[in-house]
């Protein structure tokens, strides 16, 4: 159950408010929206620029690992 929400501006006036409606169908679109994107992507490797590792290893090599397994 959502409730309603209401928004301040800078002085303490409500600047809008947000129906249990409104934030119901906000909600439930950006939950597709997110299963749509997370579906498209499923079973790739996210794109790394080349040389990242690379670069990464130059710039903390003299860094210590303080955990160690």
């Amino acid at each position: 159950m959502l409730f309603q929400v209401t928004i301040y501006n800078a002085e303490g006036r409500v600047k809008k408010v947000l129906s249990p409606k409104v934030l119901h169908e906000r909600h439930w679109r950006k939950f597709r929206d997110a299963e749509q994107t997370s579906s498209r992507t499923k079973g790739r490797k996210p794109d790394k620029p080349k040389g990242l590792k690379e670069k990464l290893d130059r710039e903390f090599a003299e860094t210590p690992a303080r955990y160690c397994l």
